[in-house]
């Protein structure tokens, strides 16, 4: 599989996983070690507010029993930039709901998330 197919992949892991709340996925689609989500999401006023957590912490939260993952039709990338062997850019439209940048990195032969930046348009 080409370098392209396999980030697309990882992206769809991380979507499916959060769809369906499979922790199997997700972990997947992350470098759990190192990765972090941040970005700016809306408070309960509706301003944006910068937040920062381990994708550990936010997988944790995505597959809890009483976590209701957000319904979206479809995701798009956007862009993808391999800037080198070992490190790529994503960026994302998460259904109109979110947009999102993830910087991914090339660990062992498979591309991994280690980096998400959400804004909350």
């Amino acid at each position: 599989m080409n370098d392209y197919d396999s980030i697309k992949e990882t992206v769809f892991n991380y979507c499916e996983g959060y769809r369906k709340k499979d922790r199997e996925r997700l972990e997947k689609a992350f470098a759990l070690e190192i990765a972090n989500m941040m970005g700016y999401k809306k408070n309960e006023e509706g301003k944006l507010e910068l937040f920062v957590m381990t994708m550990r912490d936010a997988i944790d939260e995505w597959v809890a029993p009483d976590y209701t993952p957000f319904e979206f039709a479809d995701g798009k990338m956007l862009a993808v930039d391999i800037f080198s062997v070992v490190g790529a850019t994503v960026l994302f439209d998460f259904g109109g709901r979110y947009l999102e940048s993830y910087q991914l990195a090339k660990i062992d032969g498979e591309w991994r998330i280690v980096n998400k930046f959400i804004v909350d348009p």
